[in-house]
């Protein structure tokens, strides 16, 4: 949805850990919840949980609310992206057995990787990712990949963000031949999931900026994992910033984006993200079970 550049308003905080009496109106308007629909959806979501052999699944309401709520409360679907979060989970073994956050925090420290100090307009976190000197050496993309999911697990235990969902900012500000090969179809594919199928979130829309022609590439694998729906939510700007402000008011974005704040800095937000480490580390213990490694519930 389109801002208006010239509106004055009030923008909501990253951290916000309660819902505004706007976000609770939309929570009844757009995703049908009410207190009875809360508390018989998730009776009714563990049981179906409680169903599926060889997954032991964490029994957190929070959590849990967030897969109900990213799924307007449909509990079919909003199990299938329970299960298919753990079977990505489990896919990519490589990055999630064994947690260490030691390592997310050294890929925030190379990368430009973090959430805005503010939400939009409409209450969205706003994520940003920029390949401005990424070093797929030193910081492979999967490694990238698990700093993002941390970052977005984390952002969703505020209720509000469940309720109003992400925004992305991509920056392929500085991106070579150097880096291009680094980006696999498996991420791509990696990527193209969680937007669609397998986080607990509401991913509002997608950003590109300063992207040049070597994100062609990208693109032509990327748009063939994409839904039709959710391909309309991508955007491209190039280096024009004036058509990013009709998404994003100026006063929210950091100046390399023509914004009023100073330049992007992950400092403060991954400080953030650290003291949720134990958080993060107990999500990534639960899944699905291995052959003779079950874990009791």
């Amino acid at each position: 949805m389109p801002c208006e550049p010239e509106k004055v308003f009030k923008a909501l905080p990253y951290e916000l850990d309660y819902m505004t009496d706007e976000l609770r109106k939309r929570a009844k308007s757009e995703l049908f919840e009410d207190e009875d629909t809360r508390v018989h959806s998730l009776k009714l979501l563990k049981n179906m949980l409680n169903e599926e052999k060889g997954l032991n699944w964490q029994d957190d309401d929070m959590l849990l609310l967030a897969y109900l709520r990213a799924r307007k409360f449909d509990v079919k679907r909003a199990c299938s992206v329970v299960k298919n979060f753990y079977s990505a989970v489990r896919k990519h073994s490589e990055l999630y057995d064994n947690f260490d956050y030691s390592k997310v925090k050294r890929t925030l420290e190379g990368c430009r990787i973090g959430f805005l100090p503010y939400r939009d307009e409409e209450g969205c976190c706003i994520l940003v990712f920029s390949t401005k000197d990424w070093n797929p050496y030193e910081h492979p993309l999967g490694d990238v990949m698990r700093a993002l999911t941390c970052g977005l697990l984390n952002a969703i235990r505020s209720p509000s963000t469940q309720v109003a969902g992400f925004k992305v900012i991509v920056d392929f500000s500085g991106f070579t031949l150097r880096q291009l090969p680094h980006v696999s179809p498996t991420y791509l594919w990696l990527f193209a999931e969680a937007l669609q199928n397998c986080f607990p979130g509401r991913f509002r829309a997608v950003h590109m900026v300063n992207e040049g022609h070597l994100f062609t590439y990208i693109w032509s694998v990327l748009k063939q994992l994409l839904s039709p729906k959710l391909r309309e939510r991508f955007h491209f700007h190039g280096k024009n910033m004036q058509k990013l402000h009709k998404y994003f008011h100026p006063s929210i974005l950091p100046a390399e984006y023509d914004g009023e704040l100073p330049p992007f800095n992950n400092a403060e937000w991954s400080k953030l993200l650290e003291s949720t480490a134990d958080y993060l580390t107990t999500i990534f213990s639960y899944g699905y079970e291995k052959k003779n490694n079950k874990k009791s519930r």
